[in-house]
């Protein structure tokens, strides 16, 4: 596979790492198999070795950055260097296998923008623990967009994959924030298709804990991506204001509290403001 010959590749798989070369290693052992023509963008913060590849490594872009302090950071500059029509998106923290790449790389070729995992809870020990806030967070976020059948699928974890379309519709740079990303894959009416895996995926806590977002970090950007999405709605939800006359609250004056209520001509109010109700008083009391 060399970069050289293909233009534009089939899939381009962005790994962000920190020295974890191990987890890195297996990684690329199992990609090969992923697409017929495929590049890798690995982004660290420092240098790794990839030297044990030999010539191989020629098909693999290595970016380093020292001003990289977490993996979505990684990502959003992965992305811009990245050229294939479908983008997945990994780094060390988790390790599995081949065929579970390929629902992802899938998805997307089957007309998906985005695609994310679902994470369900199967054991009976995970069910009986106390959700993170993070999953709260996730899944009103889904709630909000109508994407209720996505549960805890989100941006903010990996692994996801995404088009070349969605890509260029959000920017690279929106994937340092992705709840914010998330929102405007929904806003702009990208396909956001959710991945379940068939079994657990493995996590590896031999990481760079300095890269990984605190919990308070995450649920600040929901708060922003939730903010945004408000604004993107517009007052009342987005829901028209039926019959009133709020304009006619700026109008000076004593009676435009009345103009709101009773904006009819005031002939047809007996001549004066509240005269129907006076008149039809005035009505009973002959009656009697």
């Amino acid at each position: 596979m060399d970069k050289a010959v293909v233009d534009r590749p089939e899939v381009s798989v962005v790994y962000v790492a920190s020295d974890d070369t191990r987890t890195l290693r297996r990684m690329l052992t199992n990609v090969k198999e992923l697409a017929t023509s495929l590049e890798v963008i690995v982004v660290s913060p420092k240098c790794v070795d990839t030297s044990y590849l030999g010539d191989e490594s020629s098909w693999i872009d290595k970016i380093v950055s020292p001003s990289i302090y977490s993996y979505d950071e990684g990502r959003a500059l992965g992305a811009r260097h990245a050229r294939g029509e479908t983008v997945l998106f990994l780094d060390e923290r988790v390790d599995f296998s081949l065929p579970l790449w390929q629902q992802y790389v899938d998805a997307v070729r089957n007309g998906a923008d985005v695609a994310v995992t679902v994470r369900t809870q199967t054991s009976t020990s995970a069910k009986k623990k106390k959700p993170l806030p993070t999953r709260y967070a996730y899944r009103l976020l889904n709630h909000l967009l109508g994407h209720t059948e996505l549960g805890t699928g989100t941006l903010s974890r990996i692994p996801f994959a995404c088009s070349r379309k969605a890509l260029k519709a959000l920017g690279h740079e929106c994937l340092r924030t992705p709840p914010i990303a998330y929102v405007k894959a929904a806003w702009q009416k990208l396909v956001v298709v959710g991945v379940h895996p068939d079994s657990a995926i493995k996590w590896t806590d031999d990481t760079r804990i300095s890269m990984v977002k605190s919990t308070r970090q995450l649920l600040r950007e929901h708060a922003y991506a939730i903010q945004l999405l408000v604004n993107l709605i517009g007052p009342r939800g987005g829901m028209p204001d039926g019959d009133r006359y709020r304009d006619l609250l700026h109008i000076p004056g004593e009676l435009h509290l009345r103009s709101v209520f009773y904006p009819q001509p005031r002939e047809d109010k007996g001549g004066v403001w509240g005269g129907k109700r006076k008149k039809k008083q005035t009505g009973s009391h002959k009656k009697r």
